[in-house]
């Protein structure tokens, strides 16, 4: 692994800047198994140069997250509430026929940026990004998609320098259970703000609730 540092339009991210993104949000109480294994996999990612998105209290999902899309034409700041309005009621209408389902995440893996686990089944997850992709295109237009976030994922953690992560995989492997299911009846729309955290000297996000749009109206 290496040092993870967080991209905004194409170029390093610059400290404090804060961005609109759609993510699902694990929640306790009924992502438990969900929170259960991340929590298993904390005293392994704590023995290499990552920061877990999550604090040590068992069950408390701190900023634990899918990226679904962000919003990259501009920064949160420059979107008027006007503009912030007008996204949140296509999503809504976007979703309105999009019914909740559940869907599986794991197993961890230490990649270049930290700690991942996979989305799986994705199909889902995968027609609900385009979903809120065509929201997102209708209000802001092609130039506010401009990052392709990959497989779908949830990170574990994001590294702050380098280490070898593959004694950091054998342990991983070692956790079971490998997977654990996520249930997907809401989509989190949120101020999300990347800056350095001056224990570790590597990035930490945080967030602040815009909107909560649920799945099936």
């Amino acid at each position: 692994m290496e040092r993870f540092t967080p991209h905004f339009q194409g170029r390093p991210w610059a400290e404090g800047t804060e961005v609109t993104h759609a993510y699902l949000v694990p929640r306790a109480g009924i992502d438990d198994a969900l929170l259960a294994l991340a929590h298993a996999c904390r005293p392994a990612l704590l023995d290499y140069p990552i920061d877990p998105a999550y604090p040590a209290q068992a069950g408390d999902p701190g900023t634990l997250h899918v990226t679904v899309e962000m919003v990259a034409d501009a920064p949160t700041a420059e979107i008027s509430p006007a503009d912030q309005r007008a996204l949140v009621n296509a999503l809504h209408k976007e979703l309105a026929d999009v019914a909740p389902f559940d869907t599986e995440v794991g197993p961890p893996l230490g990649n270049r940026a930290g700690a991942v686990m996979d989305v799986w089944p994705e199909a889902q997850a995968v027609a609900l990004r385009e979903r809120v992709r065509a929201a997102i295109r209708a209000t802001r237009g092609d130039s506010a998609l401009l990052h392709d976030g990959g497989r779908l994922h949830m990170s574990l953690g994001y590294s702050y320098d380098a280490a070898n992560s593959d004694p950091l995989n054998s342990r991983l492997r070692a956790i079971t259970p490998r997977r654990a299911p996520l249930s997907v009846d809401t989509l989190h729309l949120l101020n999300v703000r990347f800056a350095i955290a001056p224990d570790t000297g590597g990035w930490r996000l945080s967030w602040e609730p815009i909107a909560e749009i649920p799945l099936g109206g």
